[in-house]
This record gives C-alpha cells, structure tokens and sequence, in this order.
C-alpha cells in the first residue's frame, strides 16, 4: 500500500510578509504557503485562489531587498498596545533555580515579542519581604555567624541553604539535617545546631542581595526587570480591603480565617487575628499598577496557581489580568523544593557548562509548550542550540545537483517569520518562536549543503536568525 504525502501548510500575514505586499495581497486576507511554493488564498467568499510562485520570483526580490525590510511593518504592528509583565518575582530565600527559570524564560520572551512589535511594555518584579518563608528565613540569619560563610561560595545559594537549615531544625527533620549538613559542611560552623532558633530580625540587607541576585541571573537569560514591587510598599488597609472585597465577592468565614469563595475553592484573604495574607496584598499590588493604564497584564506563574489568578480576576474585575499558566519543572520525578535545599540553580548551571549551559536549558524550554511538565532528566538540552549554532557558523558546501525545493523552502521560512511572532503573541506563547527558530536553522543548514545560497540571503538568514535568537535569551555571538 503506498502512502499518500501529506502536504503541511504554513500560514502567513499578507500585512506583516513584505513580499506578499509586493504581490499586492490585501493585508487581512488568510494566505497558506504550500511546500512547493503555491500560494493559496481566501477571497471574500470563502473561495481558495491559487497563485503560482516560482523560486526564481521569490530569490530576485529578496536579493533585490536589505533584510532590515522584514521587519518594517512588524515593527509598529502592536504600537496601540500597553502591556505589563509579571514574571519570575521569586521569594528572597532561595538562588533563582530550573524550577522557577522556566517562567523567566517564557516571561521576558513575551516581553521581547511585544516590545520587539511596537507596544509599551513594562516588565515587574513583586518582591515578597512580608511573608511566612522570609520569617523563617530571618530566624535563621539572627542564629547565624554570617562571617563565617566561606566567601567562595554565592551569597544568594548560601542564603538559600539557611533558609532550608531554618525549615528542618522547625519541624525536627533530624534526618533531613543531616543530610544538608553533610552536603554543606560550613553550615556546622555557621549555625549552631543544637540550639532552638530565635526569633528572628529584620534583614532587609540580605532581601536586598537576594533580589539583586535573582535579577542578575534573570539577566543572563535575556531578562530585564523595569520595576521592582515590594510588600513592604504597600499601604493596606485590612478592614477596608477586606470590606471591598465582601462588596463584590462571596466571602465566608472558616475556623475564623476570611475567605473568598470561588466553584473552585477557597482562597484565604485574612487570618483571625486580623492580619493580612499574600493574596490580599497581591490584590492591593494590582491596584496599585493602575490597572486602566493597561491593554493587559500578564501573570506568568505556575499552573498550580490557577485558583489564585481566578481569585484576583474576580477580586479586581476592572483589571485586564491575564494568567499565564506554567507547567512545572522536575527533575528525575522530584520537583525542585527550597525547603529541602533541593535546587539546580544559575550558578550550577554556570559551573557545569557555563554560559553556554544556560542557553542550552533556555532554548529546550522554550521548544516545549508552557503548560506541558517538563522533566530535566530527560529533556533534551544540547541537540537544539547545536543545530541552532551549526547554522548560525555553516559555510557553503554546494553539492553538484542543486536542490531548489530546499532553497525555496528556506525562502518562505524567512518570510513567514513576522507571522509566527503575531501568533505568538496572540497565543501567549513563546513555543512557535523557538520551533520556528530550530526550522530555521535546520533549512539554512540544508539548503547551503544542496544548492549555492547566494551571500544576499545569508545576511537575510543570519539577520532573522540573531534576532530569533534575541528574542529568547540567545546571544549567538558568545557562543562561538
């Protein structure tokens, strides 16, 4: 039995793809490429209009055009778009880890993708100097000789040891001790174990390192924070809050705790004593971003946090918020845990295979769908960036039967690119971004090993494939 060969379409934007101008298609009209270079479009009336294309007609005009063009319209096509970005804003008591990096990754690239189309962005980090861990993390720091930490080590992984420590020795996890102490044997001389821990003082010094730190690393994966939010901030008034919040929500009383209850459950806004928990003062941080200033604001956190999101949804219904749900991040079944010390951090990755080990872990992220587990023992993290970089360095080796479909295909690859990003963006999604990257790459590299690519679209691939790149975290040019 033969199999029939099926031909995928690749979707384009007639607005956005400047060659599709010059063939003077109207800029809202749904147009799909077939792999033999055939335009097919819709009319008005739903009917499927084809248009030949040939290779030699799509080579001439880009030879014929600087790469720069690619990207005119791209460029002021979300230009009437205010956009906020919540990403990462992990708690000062631990190093930024794999676990909480794949929200960076996703975070600052949506980021990049609007910013890179004309709108107004601004990117935030809510810094959480109020709560319970950073408490428990106090405690520790008021029993600890900081002196005596060895100075080779990173401060924030330090920290984020302490703040384990203080976690075990306040549940009598005398087996979990042991193992941190022996995996950290400074920590003997740095606490003594023995003895309860105290209450603890302010630290704000240590939170101050600790999210400058976190920042730091966030940069090394193309990242950049605009503002920086803290709890400590906030003027909040709990009776007032909590009035508010009864005006619009159901809110019930469990064992004396506040509560707002949704279909999907309960989220606590208040303790019996009065004092406030962090969904209520998230709910006062969203006020306080001015929430009609924005076309939206996107929370990319973890799919665990859906009922919260839902909550604040309900809690500030005027603010255009937006969840953007993560899958977690594993490793070997296990997920990553501050309290249990169990982390890979930035530096760990540094340290195994430096910079270079970074981009590698950003782009294998990023090829997988945000919702979808990842599991980092298995995760395939050095073939992408390598196929990746064997384009971005290949040279010409023509062979003598010149294959036109690949050059053609390479092509509409190109061209297509503004489209891919507006879906992106549409889609909040930062995984047709790194596919389109990878295939990219993958027809460069065949296509200059089949046919003679001629040097005006190499700049043409090399032009959109650094700024791909860019757009995730990527820079080509230090991984040489």
């Amino acid at each position: 039995m033969t199999r029939r060969r099926v031909r995928t379409l690749t979707r384009d934007h007639p607005g956005l793809n400047p060659y599709l101008r010059h063939r003077g298609i109207p800029a809202e009209t749904p147009v799909y490429w077939y792999p033999d270079g055939q335009l097919i479009r819709y009319t008005g009336s739903g009917s499927a209009q084809h248009i030949p294309v040939r290779t030699s007609s799509l080579l001439a005009w880009m030879v014929q055009h600087e790469p720069e063009q690619l990207w005119h319209q791209w460029r002021t096509h979300l230009r009437e778009q205010r956009v906020l970005v919540e990403h990462t804003s992990i708690n000062p008591v631990h190093p930024l880890h794999v676990g909480s990096m794949r929200g960076t990754v996703i975070g600052s690239t949506l980021a990049e993708l609007f910013r890179s189309g004309g709108a107004d962005v601004q990117t935030r980090y809510f810094v959480n100097d109020l709560g319970r861990q950073l408490h428990i993390l106090q405690r520790a720091l008021t029993a600890a000789r900081r002196d005596s930490i060895p100075t080779e080590l990173r401060f924030d992984e330090a920290i984020g040891v302490l703040y384990a420590y203080a976690n075990m020795a306040l549940a009598a996890r005398t087996a979990d001790l042991a193992r941190l102490i022996s995996a950290h044997p400074w920590l003997s001389a740095v606490v003594d174990i023995h003895r309860p821990l105290p209450d603890g003082k302010p630290a704000s010094d240590v939170v101050e390192a600790m999210v400058a730190a976190a920042v730091s690393d966030m940069g090394l994966l193309g990242a950049k924070i605009d503002i920086i939010d803290r709890e400590t901030d906030l003027s909040v008034d709990p009776a007032t809050l909590v009035i508010a919040l009864t005006d619009r929500c159901d809110v019930v009383r469990i064992n004396g705790t506040t509560c707002l209850r949704l279909p999907g459950g309960l989220v606590p806004l208040q303790r019996g004593d009065g004092s406030l928990l962090y969904f209520s003062r998230d709910v006062a941080n969203t006020h306080r971003r001015r929430p009609h200033a924005w076309s939206a604001m996107l929370h990319v956190i973890g799919a665990e946090q859906t009922l919260l999101q839902s909550a604040l949804r309900k809690a500030v219904p005027d603010a255009p918020l937006e969840h953007i749900a993560v899958g977690k991040v594993s490793c070997a079944g296990r997920r990553y845990s501050a309290r249990q010390n169990r982390l890979t951090t930035i530096g760990d990755l540094l340290r195994d295979g430096g910079l270079r080990r970074v981009h590698e872990l950003t782009l294998a992220m990023a090829l997988h769908r945000r919702t979808l587990p990842i599991d980092v023992a298995h995760l395939d993290t050095t073939r992408p960036l390598r196929t990746v970089l064997t384009a971005a360095h290949t040279v010409h080796l023509a062979s003598n039967t010149p294959d036109q479909q690949l050059l053609r295909q390479l092509l509409i690859k190109i061209l297509v690119t503004p489209a891919v990003l507006a879906r992106d963006v549409e889609r909040r999604t930062i995984h047709g971004t790194a596919q389109h990257l990878m295939r990219l790459s993958h027809r460069y590299t065949a296509a200059t090993r089949a046919v003679p690519v001629p040097d005006e679209i190499s700049a043409w691939f090399h032009h959109t494939q650094t700024r791909l790149a860019t757009f995730l975290g990527i820079t080509l040019d230090a991984l040489v």
